[in-house]
């Protein structure tokens, strides 16, 4: 039993001295007005999630946040979202959204955190990249309307009815 509880508490101390990494990197971004200076935070989040993901520590991240972290979860937030929740000092959460939508897009295209500021530029920046992955992946579904026929298609077939 004390093995599993040490392991718990070992992989803790893992994930909160990753999250220190990436606050630091929050920290150092928002010290810097520049133009591209969330891109080395994102990288740094980015990072940190790869990182958590081949470590199997993406479970522990959810039991560690609301706890040690101090930082609130939706049952339905990614975790690159806990992560960004947990580090970020931007107070605009459309601004967090907005990130977490950009590096989930980088997700499913599977870039490497060091290609980060290089494909976030190639796709209209941050904002291009949220857009490409609500286009490519939309969080919110509409009721289902496999029932009905598309109204393209009604109006096509009643066109092909009246030139038979």
């Amino acid at each position: 039993m004390k093995s599993s509880v040490a392991s718990s508490g070992l992989s803790a101390q893992k994930v909160v001295a990753q999250i220190r990494k990436v606050r630091k990197a929050a920290e150092k971004a928002s010290e810097n007005n520049g133009r591209f200076a969330a891109h080395k935070y994102l990288r740094a989040v980015l990072r940190a999630y790869r990182y958590f993901e081949t470590t199997n520590l993406l479970p522990h991240l959810i039991e560690v946040a609301p706890s040690m972290l101090m930082t609130p979860v939706r049952a339905n937030w990614h975790s690159l979202r806990m992560i960004i929740e947990a580090t970020c000092i931007q107070p605009d959460l459309r601004m967090r959204s907005r990130w977490t939508r950009a590096l989930e897009y980088a997700l499913a295209e599977d870039i490497d955190p060091k290609e980060l500021p290089r494909f976030i530029r190639a796709h209209n920046g941050i904002a291009g990249c949220a857009d490409l992955a609500s286009k490519t992946k939309p969080k919110r579904f509409s009721p289902d309307t496999s029932d009905r026929p598309a109204p393209v298609l009604l109006r096509h077939i009643s066109a092909a009815s009246i030139h038979e």
